[in-house]
């Protein structure tokens, strides 16, 4: 099989890259090699290389910078996936786009499931929406995996506070929004695996656990024996720009029917990241 990552150079797509066997072709594109949000670059560049398979790892996530530059939101969250879904059209392609647990309102007293109506709040949040949208009107063969809290890609919340803790200085994570921490290797193995069922739709994948930033961290601190603080916080306090839903932890009524391994508990998402 031959497949072609888009955003290669970031967390996911490396560590998509690390999980696909050697036995296929892949063909890494970082965003210096393609601009997912350039329409013409993409319909021009990717349709040349063959792909079987696209694997979108490349968007603008940084929320509070979505919320203050809609244009790029959308050029980079909605319109990009939208090339890539033609591009794929173009040459025969199936592609697998890497959505949010931002479609989500955060209302729901208990984690979102497939069948849930998106109702995002933040300008990040829709324009990950228009892309999955996007995404699914304009390409039959298709899978739209929301994930969320995604952590161990090295430049990534989690891993920051890590670095701090293990220095002896005081970490703080929210106490007040609640998602589905994900370790980052395991969403990248279960990708692939996905694709290959041929059963095209919308899934949620992501860790098992709903916890708090602060709930992970103090649980980090305590499996590392590390000596930094942990201190909670509110989204109130912080002021940011863009708002977050208070419960975005994600579960899935699909994925067991598929045979993909279920994700290991977070303390062993944790211990994983902690080896590294």
């Amino acid at each position: 099989m031959r497949i072609v990552v888009t955003g290669a150079g970031g967390g996911l797509g490396r560590a998509f890259l690390a999980a696909v066997g050697a036995h296929h072709d892949v063909v890494a594109l970082t965003h210096s090699d393609l601009d997912i949000g350039d329409h013409h670059a993409v319909l021009g560049g990717v349709p040349p290389l063959g792909p079987d398979l696209i694997v979108n790892c490349a968007a603008f996530t940084a929320v509070d910078a979505n919320e203050t530059d809609p244009s790029r939101a959308f050029r980079d969250n909605a319109q990009g996936p939208q090339s890539l879904a033609l591009a794929a059209r173009m040459c025969g392609a199936t592609l697998l786009h890497v959505s949010t647990d931002y479609v989500f309102d955060g209302t729901k007293p208990v984690p979102y499931d497939e069948t849930d109506e998106p109702r995002p709040i933040s300008v990040y949040g829709r324009a990950k929406l228009a892309g999955e949208r996007f995404v699914a009107a304009t390409l039959h063969e298709h899978f739209v995996v929301r994930t969320g809290y995604v952590f161990g890609g090295g430049a990534d919340y989690l891993s920051g506070q890590l670095t701090r803790l293990r220095a002896g200085e005081a970490a703080a994570g929210l106490a007040d929004r609640i998602g589905s921490p994900t370790f980052i290797d395991h969403l990248a193995d279960r990708l692939l695996p996905l694709a290959l069922t041929g059963r095209f739709g919308t899934y949620h994948l992501a860790g098992p656990e709903p916890a708090s930033w602060f709930q992970v961290l103090g649980r980090l601190r305590d499996l590392g024996g590390l000596p930094g603080s942990v201190e909670p916080q509110r989204a109130a306090e912080l002021a940011l720009p863009a708002p977050r839903p208070e419960r975005s932890a994600l579960s899935s009524v699909l994925v067991e029917n598929l045979s993909l391994p279920p994700f290991p508990p977070l303390d062993d998402a944790l211990r994983a990241l902690l080896g590294r």
